[in-house]
């Protein structure tokens, strides 16, 4: 492990070795778990922030596809069965059962 110096205020010094004591640990074990508390605070933050410019990237998406003119005036349905290649006369005979098939 490698050694480090650091200079603290002594109220600060105090409080962390008022928490030593108080949970049986050293000096330094206190620092490395407020080190690594602080670090993973650090990440989660970072996280979220890139999180919402996601979601702020989608939503401007989005924005800008529903100020397209619409080219198509056919129910979506209807669009969405096109696109997949279906039309209604075989979507209904897809639901209904087959004749002759127990």
């Amino acid at each position: 492990m490698a050694r480090v110096t650091l200079s603290l205020p002594a109220d600060m010094l105090g409080q962390l070795d008022e928490i030593a004591s108080n949970e049986g640990l050293t000096r330094s074990d206190v620092i490395r778990e407020a080190s690594a508390a602080y670090l993973t605070l650090r990440e989660r933050e970072h996280s979220a922030r890139e999180r919402v410019v996601a979601v702020r990237r989608g939503l401007n998406y989005l924005d800008s596809i529903a100020q397209m003119p619409a080219n198509d005036s056919r129910p979506t349905l209807d669009v969405l069965r096109d696109l997949r290649g279906t039309d209604r006369d075989s979507a209904a005979s897809a639901r209904s059962p087959r004749e002759g098939t127990k």
